[in-house]
């Protein structure tokens, strides 16, 4: 398989047009650099950034902004009390009759793993950029992250130190078991090569 993700080495981001829709997906993995190429995009009045985050137990809330807000009030409305990534399908396509019922003048760019996670390629709308970052930068990007958050929080004296040694070895562990989603990444890419 060409297009696997390497253990250390970075490879080109693949860029795949799905359908003719005027949306951009950024999927890859936790701390593949998703957040940092969307922002590219937020400046510019062109474009209108989702972060499926926010969609996600109240997660990346500097990254909210009003269409996020709504499209948060129609699913909760429409799936209360539903686990919203076993549900992802459903989530995704309320999100595309959000985005074909207003504005066309811009473009939307919908950023989150949950793509690769939960989509194939044929269920994807407009374009897909995948992040092949390496799986090691992945890995420590995320834990450095949160450290960093952490940090912020033991400075402001709102957790003990032995609560930040405590939940930074709580983050190695749990980024460390979720490398398991490589699995699945390299699957969503073999879905692309073989289209």
């Amino acid at each position: 398989m060409k297009k696997k993700v390497k253990l250390f080495v970075d490879q080109k981001d693949l860029e795949v047009l799905c359908t003719d829709h005027n949306i951009i997906n950024i999927t890859g993995m936790i701390g593949s650099g998703k957040t940092t190429l969307a922002n590219k995009y937020r400046d510019n009045n062109n474009y209108i950034v989702i972060s499926l985050d926010c969609l996600y137990r109240g997660q990346d809330k500097e990254n909210m902004n009003e269409d996020t807000s709504r499209i948060n009030r129609i699913l909760q409305k429409k799936f209360p009390n539903q686990n919203n990534e076993r549900y992802f399908k459903q989530y995704y396509q309320e999100i595309i009759n959000y985005i074909d019922n207003i504005n066309k003048s811009v473009t939307y760019v919908l950023e989150g793993q949950h793509i690769y996670r939960y989509l194939s390629l044929n269920e994807i709308k407009g374009k897909v950029i995948v992040k092949r970052t390496c799986i090691f930068k992945c890995w420590k990007r995320s834990i450095v992250r949160h450290i960093n958050r952490k940090k912020l929080e033991l400075k402001n004296n709102q957790i003990t130190k032995k609560q930040y040694y405590f939940n930074i070895w709580y983050w190695i562990r749990r980024r460390t078991k979720q490398l398991k989603y490589y699995d699945d990444f390299n699957k969503f890419l073999l879905g692309i090569e073989e289209n």
